[in-house]
């Protein structure tokens, strides 16, 4: 299995505009983020999580040609607003694109994009809407699903094998986060260093991963107030800031 971080920043990306870098050093290549999303390539399938507004970009950098399956952890905008790209894909290769959304956001998901799912008036639709399970298979990979909260909204964090992805986390419900041992790699989102109403901050996150122990854990969701290797300075081994374009191998 193949993961390839397509976008790893927060919501602004970063830096946030012109003249406007916040902490980073501008320099830096690893410290330009475009909005987060995740390309996983499985059992020959890619399937990508979230459709970030920069996807366009994000995919012809990554080669990518043919997207099976879309996973969507919640309804904000710089997790769907690239979904007019998928028309392309659904042209390319003549396929209607599945997509995998949670009971909490499927109405919302339906209405805001309706030419996407049901077509309208001379679009067809190019995408098919699917409610989540617990467990659910996109042809031959199994995904695992719960959610976790984001302040005043719940997002989804999924599971494939050993890979699993929490962005936009604040907290973790009961003992959802044992569902998360054993674990390869960890993506999880890291908005700033200190707290935020709707996102955890850095050491609640290194709690996290100091109870769960994955072998690799990356960082996603980062604002312009994280420098790349400040971050990377105070992290323990295994740990780290994830960067645009960077691929795993699992």
């Amino acid at each position: 299995m193949k993961i390839r971080v397509l976008g790893c920043g927060g919501s602004f990306g970063s830096p946030l505009a012109w003249g406007r870098n916040g902490n980073i050093d501008i320099i830096n290549l690893h410290n330009h983020r475009t909005r987060s999303s995740v390309l996983i390539n499985n059992n020959h399938q890619n399937i990508l999580i979230d459709t970030s507004p920069d996807l366009r970009d994000q995919l012809y950098k990554a080669k990518c040609t043919k997207i099976d399956a879309v996973l969507f952890t919640h309804e904000h905008s710089d997790h769907t607003a690239g979904l007019p790209d998928m028309r392309a894909m659904s042209l390319i290769n003549k396929s209607i694109i599945p997509a995998y959304v949670s009971p909490d956001i499927h109405e919302s998901m339906t209405s805001n994009y309706t030419y996407i799912f049901e077509g309208y008036k001379d679009y067809s639709p190019f995408m098919k809407l699917n409610t989540i399970q617990d467990r659910f298979n996109i042809g031959d990979t199994n995904v695992e699903t719960f959610k976790h909260n984001h302040g005043i909204i719940d997002v989804q964090t999924y599971r494939i094998n050993n890979f699993a992805y929490s962005t936009d986390i604040k907290n973790f419900y009961e003992k959802d986060i044992d569902k998360l041992k054993d674990l390869d790699l960890w993506i999880v989102g890291l908005l700033r260093y200190d707290s935020h109403p709707s996102h955890a901050g850095f050491e609640q996150i290194l709690d996290y991963i100091n109870y769960l122990k994955p072998k690799k854990t990356l960082f996603t969701h980062m604002t312009a107030l994280l420098d790349y290797e400040d971050l990377l300075s105070k992290c323990p081994k295994n740990v780290e800031p994830a960067h645009d374009g960077l691929e795993i191998i699992l």
